[in-house]
């Protein structure tokens, strides 16, 4: 079998979503793998990947992601470098087995997809309510956004990505209301989720919330969400691009399960659907604005038997 060998490694910045950010290439003797993501000084960037990673990796097969990961974590790069490159090496080695990115990083026989959770209400101090839908398809999903949106727009202000309020502690009862009509009428489980900062949550009022996502433990009747590890919680949110690579990142899901937890990923670039998808994480946290549940709805079509997660 002819192997899929790395023979250039580049970088440039690109426009995107309004923002500048830097686009990663993987070119092999077969295919090509790209990723793109946002960092600080995308100048600095660049020249760090070209000059200091690609002739670390350049002839290296993209096939041994594993190989490309250690190189990666050894030369003390930071994550938003690392990461995009781990991903776009992973995308040309798939690319050149002819299949997808979640079916290279999970294997073939993936069915499970991730819910996505996405913030439909937020105040001035980013506190946020968001969904957490036990649908039967993604495209289950895509339609109550379409809903709950349509819903929301009577009420409040939208500003891209959700619809703003004063304080989201005075309109948990009203979006309540709406969550619950649309559970009934559309026959979907839906947990209605608050995020804010632990110091905002206590004294408040949350009969409510079925899923609190927060920095820190607190008490809550309910699923629990931080952003940092701590077993008191249900579900530990990770940033995959606050990691160094794949194969850590996989480390860390796999350790999050052996503590009997549950990893959320969070994130806009659209390989976190993938990433989700392969490694079998249950929740998805994005932006309704990213590209993510789209992408996933891509990824159903291509299961045989596909299924989403549910609580």
């Amino acid at each position: 079998m002819i192997d899929v060998i790395i023979e250039q490694v580049n970088a440039k910045e690109v426009f995107k979503r309004g923002e500048l950010k830097i686009m990663v290439s993987i070119i092999t003797n077969l295919s090509v793998g790209y990723d793109i993501v946002k960092v600080k000084e995308p100048r600095d960037t660049i020249a760090e990947i070209e000059n200091v990673v690609a002739p670390e990796i350049i002839g290296y097969s993209a096939k041994d992601i594993e190989v490309i990961d250690t190189i990666l974590s050894e030369l003390n790069l930071s994550s938003s470098i690392t990461m995009p490159i781990s991903v776009s090496v992973a995308r040309a080695a798939s690319n050149a087995l002819d299949m997808p990115l979640f079916k290279f990083i999970g294997g073939s026989f993936i069915s499970d997809l991730p819910t996505v959770a996405c913030d439909i209400l937020k105040d001035k101090e980013n506190k946020s309510l968001f969904p957490i839908i036990s649908a039967e398809s993604i495209e289950e999903i895509v339609e109550f956004y379409l809903r709950i949106r349509e819903e929301l727009k009577n009420n409040y202000i939208l500003a891209y990505d959700s619809y703003l309020c004063d304080n989201i502690f005075n309109e948990i009862s009203k979006v309540s209301e709406i969550i619950n009509k649309i559970k009934e009428d559309e026959d979907l489980e839906i947990l209605l989720g608050l995020k804010a900062e632990k110091d905002k949550i206590e004294g408040k009022n949350l009969e409510n919330i079925d899923f609190l996502e927060t920095n820190e433990p607190l008490d809550f009747d309910g699923f629990l969400c931080t952003e940092g590890f701590y077993e008191e919680s249900d579900f530990i949110k990770v940033n995959p691009y606050e990691l160094g690579t794949i194969s850590e990142l996989s480390y860390y899901i796999n350790y999050i399960n052996e503590k009997e937890l549950s990893p959320i990923i969070s994130g806009e670039n659209s390989s976190i659907s993938h990433i989700a998808a392969g490694f079998k994480v249950p929740i998805v946290r994005t932006s309704i604005m990213s590209n993510i549940l789209n992408e996933l709805w891509n990824i159903e079509r291509n299961i045989a038997n596909p299924s989403i997660t549910r609580f």
